[in-house]
């Protein structure tokens, strides 16, 4: 897509529902999806169930592969690095983690 503006949701609808479908088979309920657009065509699709704790699974779509990925983490923390007069970098780290593809779909955007 090439335009100023942000894309429309309606093209997302196919992939959306999809993916829906998906994560009733794929993750317990209560489920939530969160959609960003940008005005550059990318988007973000991702629909999650929060278990507590530090316990997460989640569907989400790869825009750089077409990808429909499931993912999986337990036990989050944080490694620190700290880079003299650069800042400091925090990067997540888990005791258990599973990522898996489950389909491939054509991109909505051209």
């Amino acid at each position: 897509m090439t335009s100023n503006e942000i894309p429309p949701m309606g093209q997302l609808a196919p992939l959306i529902d999809h993916m829906r479908e998906i994560a009733r088979e794929e993750l317990p309920a209560p489920r939530s999806c969160r959609v960003k657009l940008w005005d550059d065509g990318t988007f973000d699709i991702t629909i999650y169930h929060s278990m507590g704790n530090d316990e997460r699974e989640w569907i989400t779509y790869e825009r750089s592969t077409s990808e429909i990925l499931y993912l999986y983490v337990d036990g989050t923390g944080w490694k620190t690095e700290s880079f003299a007069g650069e800042g400091t970098l925090h990067t997540p780290t888990y005791d258990e983690t599973e990522v898996r593809v489950i389909t491939t779909v054509e991109p909505p955007y051209e």
